[in-house]
């Protein structure tokens, strides 16, 4: 807010002069250089007593502009100290200053991208990598081998089936990619899920199971085990299919209970996962791989199908495999 200033220091007068006289004369003096919509504040002791700030806050009245007349002038003053609220303007922030991309010097596009899936994942396979950038296999093991050579990653396992785990110095160079500042955590960036072993290899290969399955849809990204506040879909993928801006939502399911609790489950994820794609405008594909006897157990759970979202059923051992989708159905392989 624009304020003004003047050189007068003191709010004393002579005495031969009329005190409500001498107020209105200072605030004369001082209007001319306020702006509209402006506010100014004014403080000083006067001698003889505060007779001086009562005539001052006596005379503001009736004027257009926020004044303020405190007795300590080493003090700000309160907002009950104004003859009203002075007024609120949007003063928009200047842009914050250029700053060079230090990630883009260092590593290729690619080599950042698998960093950043390393970073999810602390450590994976190649495949699982590739599948999560989307990227073909040679690709991914050439990135990979970038980072290994920097220092960012670490090639780990059998030497014909090797696993990579990422490093310290490429978890910080991830996170200043992400834009997150030096000193703090970010805990929230990693897979929400303890699962281990077909389950989460199979959620990490979910974006290559589609563009594999169904090569004329769009696969744009995907996330394996992720937090979408308190849903955890085993994995996500984001693209177009058939027409339609669509969220691919997996569920892995193992088996490891009972028919009608299976039932339970899936029917209520389902439930989520189309309000959730609804609420961001997308539609739906909800597939679920699973052992024969899970899928035929839990099959009577989609009646009354919705025209945007189409669900698949698929085992879980069939890479790549996937019966053909369509909107408002259930499909079963």
């Amino acid at each position: 807010m624009p304020t003004a200033s003047t050189s007068r220091d003191s709010f004393t007068r002579p005495s031969t002069m009329s005190r409500s006289v001498s107020v209105v004369m200072d605030l004369y003096w001082l209007s001319p250089c306020l702006a509209p919509g402006s506010w100014h504040t004014k403080s000083g002791r006067a001698p003889g007593g505060s007779w001086y700030l009562k005539e001052a806050r006596q005379a503001m009245w009736g004027l257009p502009l926020a004044l303020a007349v405190t007795g300590d002038p080493g003090s700000p003053p309160r907002l009950q100290d104004f003859t009203f609220c002075p007024g609120l303007f949007h003063l928009p922030m200047p842009a914050p200053p250029a700053a060079p991309d230090l990630v883009t010097a260092e590593v290729s596009r690619q080599e950042l991208q698998a960093l950043r899936v390393l970073a999810r994942l602390d450590q994976a396979y190649t495949a699982e990598i590739a599948s999560l950038v989307g990227v073909s296999l040679p690709t991914a093991r050439l990135a990979l081998w970038g980072l290994n050579d920097r220092g960012l990653a670490a090639r780990e396992g059998r030497e014909t089936y090797p696993s990579w785990k990422i490093r310290r110095p490429g978890v910080s160079l991830a996170l200043r990619s992400w834009g997150v500042p030096p000193g703090v955590a970010f805990p929230a960036r990693k897979e929400r899920s303890s699962a281990r072993g077909r389950h989460r290899r199979t959620s990490r290969l979910w974006p290559a199971w589609l563009r594999r399955a169904w090569p004329l849809a769009e696969i744009w990204t995907g996330w394996s085990e992720v937090a979408l506040g308190r849903l955890r879909p085993d994995a996500l993928a984001w693209g177009q299919l058939l027409g339609r801006e669509a969220l691919f939502w997996l569920e892995v399911e193992s088996g490891n209970a009972s028919r009608a609790t299976l039932r339970g489950k899936t029917s209520r994820r389902f439930r989520e996962a189309l309000r959730y794609a609804r609420r961001n405008s997308l539609a739906l594909v909800f597939a679920l791989l699973a052992p024969p006897w899970v899928r035929k157990a839990v099959l009577e759970v989609f009646a009354g199908m919705p025209g945007d979202a189409a669900v698949v059923l698929a085992d879980w051992k069939a890479f790549g495999v996937l019966p053909a989708p369509g909107w408002g159905y259930v499909r079963a392989g």
